[in-house]
C-alpha cells in the first residue's frame, strides 16, 4: 500500500466519523493543532514538560487519596475513630439549613414566621421543624417567651 492509498484510507475513516459525531472537527481541534505544531522540537518539549507536570499533581492527589483510604479501612479493622485535627474539620449544612444560621447571625435571634418570611416557606411549620432540627442537632438554641420561641445561635458554633 503506497501513501496515496493510505491517505484515500484516512479521508474515508475521516468521513465516517464526521457522520457519527458532527461535533468531531469542534471537539478535536485543539488536537488537530497540536498537531500541526509537533514538528517544532521546542514546543515539544514545552508539551512534555507540562506532561510531567500535570503527572506529578496528579501523584500527589492519588497519594492523598490513598492515605485517606488508609485511614479508613484502619478504623473499619480496629475500631479505632483516628483523631480529626480541628483545622481540617468543617461542617456541612444543607442550603436551606444555611441560609437558616446566617439569618440567625444577622440578627441574633429569629422566630419561625420571620423564618418564615424571609425563605417564602408556606406555613410556620416548615420553618419551625427546620429551626428545631437545627436546635436539636445543637447549633442553636432557644427561649421560649409565652407562645413565642426565639432561636439563637450557640456561642461555641
Amino acid at each position: 500500500m503506497n501513501n496515496h492509498d493510505m491517505f484515500k484510507e484516512l479521508l474515508k475513516s475521516r468521513e465516517a466519523v464526521k457522520k457519527l459525531s458532527p461535533k468531531f472537527d469542534e471537539l478535536t481541534m485543539d488536537i488537530q493543532d497540536l498537531f500541526q505544531q509537533s514538528k517544532d522540537p521546542f514546543f515539544v518539549a514545552m508539551l512534555l514538560f507540562k506532561l510531567a507536570q500535570e503527572r506529578e499533581a496528579t501523584n500527589k492527589i492519588l497519594s492523598d487519596i490513598n492515605d485517606k483510604y488508609d485511614n479508613i479501612m484502619l478504623e473499619l479493622k480496629t475500631g479505632k475513630v483516628p483523631e480529626v485535627k480541628e483545622e481540617n474539620s468543617f461542617i456541612l449544612l444543607a442550603e436551606q439549613d444555611k441560609k437558616i444560621m446566617d439569618l440567625v447571625t444577622k440578627k441574633n435571634a429569629v422566630t419561625a414566621s420571620e423564618i418564615q418570611t424571609e425563605l417564602n416557606y408556606k406555613g410556620v411549620n416548615a420553618a419551625s421543624q427546620r429551626l428545631n432540627k437545627l436546635f436539636k442537632e445543637g447549633y442553636l438554641k432557644k427561649a421560649q417567651s409565652g407562645k413565642k420561641v426565639l432561636y439563637f445561635i450557640k456561642q461555641n458554633f
